[in-house]
This record gives C-alpha cells, structure tokens and sequence, in this order.
C-alpha cells in the first residue's frame, strides 16, 4: 500500500510508516539526507547541494509550493504533518484520501480566539487576553492585562515572533501589521499533552516539557527547541486534553499546550491540529508507532497505550551564524543535511533524540551530542 506523506518537516512520519511496511512518497521542505535515504520516492522546497546555501525557511517556505510539489504523487493515503491552511488551493482539492482532521476544521481551530472563547466554556483556566489590530490597540491591551505580558500573532505557532513584553516601549518600537494577541504572562512550567482522537471519543496518551528559546541551541525567546518525554502523566491533565480534542472534534494525533503553575493548575495555551515535534520520543518511551495509532484513530480505533519506561530528549540546533556542514552527521543525529551545504544564521542544523533510564541520563547524553556536533561537524562560513 502507498503512502504519500506531506508537511514542512516530515522525517519522523517517514521512518514511522517505512517500519509498517508501506511504500512511502515525501513532501517536505528541508530534503534532508536521511529522508530521502528511506523514503521511496521524495520532493523537497531545498534542494540541498555541497558549497550552497539552504536558504532560510521565512523567505522560501509556503503551503502553494508543498501542494504544487504533491501533485505530482497519488497514493492510497494521505497523511499531513502540517496544518497546511494558507494555501490557496486546499490539499482536499487535490488529494481526497486525507487521513486526519478535515482542512475546514484545521483552518477554524487555527483561529487562536475561536480556541481561548471555546475552552473557556469548558470551565478550563485560559490566560487573559485581547485581540489587536494596530500598535495603539496593542498598548492599550497590555495596559488592561498588566506588564508583562506576551504579544504574539493571531495565528501563528512554533514560539515564532512571540515576545515577552517588559514595558510599553519595546510595543512602541514594533510593527504590527496583522491579528495579535496580548496575552496575560503565565508563570509555570511549558509542557504539551499528546492525543488520540476519533470521531466520538479522544484520550491524552503522552506528555511532554516542552524546551523554549535555549541559548545553548542558539535560540532565544519562546522559540520552540524541543521537548523532554515524559513530564509526568498526570491524569488530570490528561483527561482535560482529551475534553479538548473530542470538543473540537479533531481527528488522529494532535497536541494541545498548557502552563503548569507550582499551585497544580493548568492553564490552557492553545491546541495544535497537527503532528508534534515530540515524535521521536513519544514512540521510544511509549513504545507505540504513531503512524499507526493514527490511522486507527482516524478510522475509529484508539490504541492502547502503556506507561512510559526511560526518559527522551529530542533537541533542534541551530545556527549561530552562518554554518558550513564539514561531516556527516547521520551516524549521530537526524534530519542530516547534506555534507558540505550552508545553513544560514538562526536556521536548524539538525535533530538530536537521546534515550535514557532517567531523565538526567538522557539529558546529559544529549548535551554531549550535540557539544560534539557544534565542535566537529560544522565551522563558521568565511
């Protein structure tokens, strides 16, 4: 059976399917060497060569150029990693065979005002927030919920352009020129749900701390840097995603966001209809292929799934300043750019996914990978 497999980043699905014994097609935008190595057939946005740039992904990423890209495949299914919802022509158009939550809902859930009003009919604590248009109505905003607070886009993910806000003037100094959120600032620790969903029933199966802006990955902010499996697993906390899913009535593996405060609460941030960062580990300390749990759930049957044994890491590293890649790194990390190639400043090199019994083992081993990648495996373009 074939599998056509489409999203900004798609590794992890690939493998995932490879190992169900699927003849699988890939369309992503990074093109990276270990992909294609598995994947039976693949398409990419880069086209990575040695002694060339890979671009940045803010001035040659767009949905249009993934959707042009799968047309040219057919396939007994169709899974998105993605939520692929700015493109003109929508992916339904093109591939009926979509396993998952259907592309009107995504577009509608995406709406992060439509999310934060419909939670908060389910009696769960969401922060404080105003919806703007302009810097004025932003200032304002921020007067009304109290500094800090964080400013982010309407509709956008992955900690991107998402700013923690000290004082009115670092508002003044902005440009803003589309939908934000000024939003309450949340002490606590960030950590993401996993779920399973049907058409009639949804449960958390797996959680996650999620890593944010770490300058040890050259990244600040609330940049998303990768995730520790698990938290804890927590049912309560579990229950209440599972309450979110079957209410916006997503399909397949999703993740919803919270804030754990040190009181125990949780506070609802914002639900993802769409593939996590979280892959890799969920199916090492979980044991379970996601691929496989998906389909199921999107035809109807929730996978069992067991506690968790050991701890995972999963790290993206990224770039200092412009990188060229000197070795090659598929023997110590995934989604390995081709030998040779440049990565532009603040762009992701690489994956790390480390294993362990604990959490502090698994932790450290990560830190040596990729201290290791950073010392031996890139250098500074001149």
């Amino acid at each position: 059976m074939e599998l056509l497999i489409i999203g900004i980043h798609t590794r992890p699905a690939v493998f995932s399917a490879k190992r169900l014994g699927y003849r699988v097609f890939s369309v992503d935008y990074f093109g990276d060497q270990d992909l294609k190595d598995v994947a039976d057939a693949s398409l990419s946005i880069v086209n990575q060569r040695p002694y060339r740039s890979n671009g940045r992904i803010s001035d040659r990423y767009s949905d249009e150029k993934l959707i042009a890209l799968a047309k040219r495949f057919q396939a007994d299914k169709t899974i998105l990693t993605s939520a692929l919802t700015s493109a003109s022509t929508s992916i339904s158009d093109i591939k009926k065979n979509v396993v998952g939550t259907s592309q009107k809902r995504v577009e509608k859930i995406k709406d992060k005002e439509y999310q934060l009003k419909k939670v908060e009919k389910l009696g769960i604590r969401i922060p404080k927030s105003e919806f703007v248009d302009s810097r004025k109505e932003a200032i304002e905003a921020a007067g009304n919920i109290g500094l800090p607070c964080i400013l982010k886009p309407a509709r956008g993910d992955g900690g991107k352009d998402v700013r923690r806000i000290g004082n009115l003037n670092e508002i003044e100094r902005l440009q803003i020129d589309e939908r934000y959120i000024v939003q309450e600032f949340v002490k606590g620790r960030a950590v993401s749900v996993s779920t399973l969903s049907t058409k009639t029933e949804s449960k958390g199966i797996s959680t996650s701390t999620q890593i944010l802006g770490s300058r040890f990955l050259n990244q600040e902010g609330f940049a998303y840097c990768g995730n520790i499996v698990p938290w804890k697993d927590d049912d309560v906390l579990l229950s209440i995603a599972g309450e979110i899913s079957r209410k916006f009535k997503v399909l397949g593996w999703n993740g919803i966001d919270f804030v754990a405060g040190r009181d125990g609460d949780y506070t609802f941030m914002e639900l993802n209809p769409r593939f996590q960062g979280t892959f890799d580990c969920i199916e090492r300390v979980y044991g379970i292929n996601l691929i496989d749990a998906h389909i199921r759930a999107c035809e109807g049957e929730l996978t069992e799934v067991s506690g968790p044994a050991g701890t995972a890491v999963r790290l993206t590293l990224y770039a200092k300043e412009r990188l060229e890649i000197i070795k090659d790194m598929r023997r110590v990390s995934y989604d390995v750019p081709v030998t040779h190639s440049i990565i532009e400043g603040g762009e992701p090199i690489t994956t790390v996914v480390t294993y362990g019994a604990t959490k502090k083992e698994s932790i450290r081993a990560a830190k040596a990978v990729t201290a290791d990648i950073y010392a031996n495996f890139v250098r500074k373009c001149v």
